[in-house]
């Protein structure tokens, strides 16, 4: 079940800003929280587009949204509980 970055941190048991902190200190974020493609990604993480409609323009508007893929959580598990056993 692919799930966005909220959801995966939660699912981990720690804060989605303290997610997207460690994905930004690895350069997989930008400071935007765009992704930034690295193979480190591939089959992970990936950006999913999604739009709203937005009134003001009469038109829709799209955004993308960062993903973690079932890989992609068993691989953040992976991570984070290497780094805090440092």
């Amino acid at each position: 079940m692919n799930r966005d970055l909220d959801t995966a941190a939660s699912a981990l048991g720690i804060g989605p800003r303290i997610l997207r902190r460690k994905l930004r200190s690895m350069n997989l974020l930008s400071h935007g929280a765009e992704l930034i493609a690295s193979p480190q990604t591939e089959g992970r993480l990936y950006t999913a587009r999604r739009s709203r409609w937005n009134p003001s323009i009469n038109a829709y508007t799209e955004y993308g949204v960062v993903m973690v893929t079932e890989a992609g959580m068993e691989w953040l598990a992976r991570i984070l509980t290497k780094d805090t056993a440092a």
